[in-house]
């Protein structure tokens, strides 16, 4: 075997080994680069959904508020309209 013939055929196999372990140091980073985004919309989604609950409690104390206030100024305008016809009652009489 001269030494053409033997580096024709180590070195097709050293090329091919260095492939085969950066296609699978590849698919390592790959499955680690893929986990870290998974994890990272998991995170992201965790914290839309707490912030969504933050807005519907806001929103129901909200509701309350406007609801009180509305009774409050049905009661103000009775109050009001009350007022008028004892004003209109003195001014007459």
């Amino acid at each position: 075997m001269t030494l053409e013939t033997a580096l024709a055929i180590f070195v097709p196999l050293i090329a091919l080994a260095f492939t085969a372990l950066t296609y699978r140091r590849n698919e390592n980073h790959d499955t680690s680069a893929s986990a870290t985004e998974r994890a990272t919309m998991t995170a992201d989604i965790r914290y839309i959904r707490s912030s969504i609950d933050e807005i519907k409690i806001e929103n129901r104390s909200i509701q309350k508020d406007v609801s009180e206030l509305t009774k409050k100024v049905v009661e103000v305008e009775a109050s009001t309209k009350s007022a008028h016809q004892r004003i209109d009652d003195i001014v007459k009489g």
